[in-house]
């Protein structure tokens, strides 16, 4: 008996166990791995600004497509039915005879040709040809800032990196200091206050860990929006804070380059055309077009007897002119004047914007050379004056509080120095990006 109750028991088991859903352990995700020139490549591809201006110059080719219609011959298929009931005719002969209801029944193809428009139709198919090649220009713009974008991104996310080193290793020391103050207590040679202020130390050290951590965190989610990716997917930068030479320092030869290929101004450029030509169109405006218009088809009062013996055809000429519109023209032309005048400001403007955009990235591009320097300097110091805080506290000369402002130091200068690679590879890009050599 009490063996066919354990084998029930464990047939049960069995069954239970071959019953319950099996959880397939989830594989962890791998980071993608990505350096600098990648990132960019990616970005061109995903990103939903480039995207979106893409789709720009596509909607402006199918304008191209509608507006050279206007200069081809337009067919059309028209069919009508009407019934009609007149009582006038009670009027007549004292209404001996009664009115009646007639159908009528039409079938016509047509044909429509516009001959001469004053210049409209052709200034309206360069109009919408300009168009296309500002949107050309201005997705190049949009490429240039996401480019420009994504580096200022990716040198955020390897200075975020750089942090938590920092931090980390800051966090070691003070451990690696709060053992020499245990020992030394363990000793007799100081009291439990230099324990407790060395507790104190690594707790403060703490919290810029998890802050340092939690950048790395941000800088991955933004750039991974910038690669049209999950914010929360992993991502691993190949490459380190370094300092490349910049290729041109010069202010004026930067302007100069920057005038000749950015493309905001070549986008402006083209909208100045593309204003000319809205002129040119208000100017037609009021003017005569010609066109041809013809018409062949059969028409009946009886359905069943529409057919080729009952044909109808028409061809001719006709031309409208709208002489007086009440000032309407007249206000088109004071309307695009006006943008004229508005582009070749805009234009100024953007060469006055982009010359100030140089200098201030050349300025800060030395700014950042300067503290590159002086920040390398400090970082020696300040680990010579950590070794000797340590050394004299071991051997019972210095303080606790001699080594804090030390490891304090150091910390200091080293992020300094992370930041200045990183604000000297933002400003190098942001030149290269001001002549659109990013």
């Amino acid at each position: 008996m009490k063996r066919w109750t354990v084998w029930a028991a464990a047939v049960c088991v069995w069954i239970a166990a071959a019953g319950a859903p099996v959880r397939a352990q989830e594989p962890a995700q791998t980071p993608l791995r990505l350096d600098l020139p990648a990132a960019v490549s990616m970005a061109m591809e995903r990103n939903h600004e480039v995207l979106r201006a893409r789709e720009r110059i596509r909607q402006l080719e199918g304008r191209i497509t509608e507006v050279k219609s206007q200069a081809y011959p337009r067919l059309g298929l028209e069919a009508a039915y009407r019934r009609s009931y007149d009582e006038s005719f009670l009027d007549l002969f004292d209404g001996f005879i009664p009115p009646e209801e007639v159908d009528f029944y039409s079938l016509k193809g047509t044909l429509d040709q516009i001959l001469f428009s004053w210049g409209r139709v052709s200034t309206a198919i360069e109009i919408a040809r300009v168009a296309r090649e500002q949107a050309r220009w201005q997705q190049e713009a949009v490429e240039r800032d996401v480019k420009l974008r994504v580096h200022e991104a990716f040198y955020d996310l390897l200075l975020a990196r750089r942090l938590v080193e920092v931090a980390e290793e800051t966090l070691a020391q003070k451990k690696r200091h709060l053992d020499v103050a245990r020992k030394r207590f363990q000793a007799g040679v100081v009291n439990e206050f230099e324990v407790v202020r060395a507790r104190v130390a690594v707790a403060n050290a703490r919290p810029p860990v998890i802050q340092a951590r939690n950048r790395v965190r941000q800088a991955v989610a933004k750039l991974n929006n910038l690669l049209a990716r999950p914010q929360d997917a992993p991502l691993e930068p190949q490459g380190e804070l370094d300092q490349p030479p910049l290729p041109v320092r010069d202010l004026s030869a930067v302007i100069e380059r920057a005038w000749e290929r950015r493309p905001e101004l070549q986008a402006l450029v083209q909208a100045r055309d593309l204003a000319q030509k809205n002129l040119t169109l208000a100017r037609a405006e009021d003017k005569p077009t010609v066109g041809l218009r013809a018409e062949y088809g059969f028409a009946t009062q009886e359905w069943d007897r529409l057919d080729f013996r009952r044909e109808q055809w028409s061809v001719g000429v006709q031309m409208t002119w709208p002489f007086f519109d009440s000032g309407k023209t007249r206000g088109k032309i004071a309307q695009a004047r006006s943008q004229l005048r508005d582009v070749q400001i805009a234009l100024d403007q953007s060469r006055q914007g982009i010359a100030l955009e140089a200098k201030v990235a050349l300025d800060a591009v030395e700014e950042a050379e300067k503290i590159i320097e002086a920040a390398g300097h400090n970082i020696e110091q300040a680990r010579r004056a950590l070794e000797l805080a340590e050394a004299s506290y071991r051997y019972g000369v210095g303080t606790t509080l001699d080594v804090t402002d030390a490891e304090l130091g150091l910390t200091a200068a080293r992020t300094d120095h992370a930041r200045a690679l990183r604000d000297y590879l933002v400003a190098r890009a942001r030149v290269l990006a001001v002549m659109n050599d990013l």
